[in-house]
């Protein structure tokens, strides 16, 4: 969520800026953040394109909508699936449930390319609630799966703020390298989440004494076996302890993507019980026509599923598409985005879609009307009226149903992270994969030393 000014020259990207927000970024952003922006003009999708005997040939935007209008009216509705993007903003992610639930009345919609578990029953379950600007207050840090520098930099920043002037605690479940601070390491097991709720940990009583503790789970951990139990069972030992209250709350996920709590807020999940059903039927081959809305990271057996993408950067979803319709980049359209303490942002378009490319609302209500012959929303304006209704609307209104679950014991790990390859924009940045090499040499010279 760091706040910044781009800089553009015609359609070309050239500067990323910081802009000073104290409660996020202060006057700081990431210098994958302001060197990436070259990536905003490699490899570039402008025209779409129809794969014909595995290659990809150019065809128009009508010939392309005839295609797809053709393959879903051919197609029963339970037999269609989306999955959203990690970039994607908040009124494309809304069109594109007005689009799934109104235009091809079909369930399989999500947002997650894994099995995390979500527990959408209420948002403090998904966001970082301790603030992003709070975590300097905090006496205890717990990390659980998570490496923040890696997945949050400027969080990470301030919880060595945190350490340096509040003489904060610092735990981790494992050793996770260099986080610029000094932490203590404990066993990267689930057990330790069982002794610490049961009572029979050294961090139980330093949790239950600290003033304003914060435990931090990354998504790494939501993907276990063992994640409903962890999860589940940490929130209700901080409630019962009272480390969950109107004046502190101690329960903090990170997630990694700017679309994540977004998604969530909108309800973009396949159940109401944190499985991801969505996903476990596309493993399975259970559809025959895929939506992937800017969606870079799903891997799946492909067989004989027709894949349609829409997104801004030909990268893995494109690679695997049927069909490719040229959306924009998120410099290049009006969006709103949720960061991870779910506080809403705009986004203000500072350049333009290269070529044919549309903004991807747009491509979501033409395909709508294709279809049903009539547009979603009249106007952009409309959608975001009808968008922030529905948010207001269902802020405290969420059925969800806890799952069963039992302890399993299992090693808690980070998942591994290409932090100069983490999005399609990085990937196509010729100076990240110059960092990257960098690296990888730098990691090979301290071998051979």
């Amino acid at each position: 969520g760091s706040n910044i000014r781009v800089d553009t020259y015609g359609w070309e990207v050239k500067r990323v800026l910081p802009r000073i927000n104290e409660e996020i970024n202060e006057e700081w952003i990431s210098d994958k953040t302001r060197y990436a922006c070259d990536g905003l003009k490699n490899q570039r999708l402008d025209i779409p394109y129809f794969k014909i005997d595995n290659k990809f040939e150019k065809i128009s935007w009508s010939e392309a909508y005839k295609k797809i209008f053709n393959k879903i009216s051919e197609t029963p509705s339970d037999k269609i699936a989306g999955i959203t993007g990690d970039m994607t903003n908040m009124e494309t992610l809304f069109i594109i449930k007005e689009f799934f639930e109104k235009t091809i009345k079909s369930k399989n919609l999500d947002s997650r390319p894994h099995n995390y578990y979500v527990n959408s029953g209420d948002r403090m379950n998904y966001i970082f609630n301790s603030k992003i600007e709070g975590i300097q207050e905090s006496d205890l840090i717990v990390l659980i799966g998570t490496n923040p520098r890696l997945e949050a930099t400027i969080l990470n920043l301030r919880i060595r703020k945190s350490h340096i002037k509040n003489k904060a605690e610092i735990y981790s479940l494992g050793n996770i390298g260099d986080l610029t601070y000094p932490y203590n390491v404990l066993e990267n097991n689930s057990k330790i989440i069982r002794d610490i709720v049961n009572n029979k940990h050294e961090l139980s009583k330093k949790i239950i004494n600290a003033k304003k503790p914060s435990i931090i789970i990354g998504q790494s951990v939501l993907k276990l076996k063992s994640s409903i139990y962890i999860f589940e069972e940490l929130k209700n030992y901080l409630l019962k302890n009272d480390k969950i209250n109107d004046e502190w709350n101690s329960l903090n996920i990170l997630s990694k993507n700017a679309s994540t709590v977004g998604s969530y807020d909108l309800n973009i999940l396949s159940s109401n019980n944190g499985l991801n059903i969505t996903l476990d039927k596309i493993n399975k081959n259970q559809f025959d026509v895929i939506f992937l809305f800017g969606q870079e990271d799903l891997k799946f057996k492909k067989r004989k599923e027709f894949i349609i993408y829409i997104g801004s950067h030909g990268d893995r979803g494109a690679e695997m598409a049927d069909i490719i319709l040229p959306g924009s980049a998120y410099t290049e359209q009006d969006g709103y985005y949720t960061n991870l303490e779910g506080k809403i942002q705009k986004a203000y378009k500072a350049s333009y879609p290269p070529g044919e490319a549309k903004e991807d609302w747009q491509i979501i209500n033409e395909i709508s009307a294709i279809l049903k012959r009539k547009k979603l929303y009249a106007t952009r304006d409309e959608l975001i009226n009808s968008m922030i209704n529905y948010l207001n609307l269902h802020k405290d209104k969420r059925k969800f149903q806890i799952p069963k679950y039992n302890y399993y014991e299992s090693s808690i790990s980070v998942d591994e992270i290409d932090y100069y390859h983490s999005n399609s924009v990085a990937r196509a940045s010729k100076t990240m994969s110059e960092c990257k090499n960098e690296k990888i040499n730098l990691n090979i010279n301290r071998v051979e030393d």
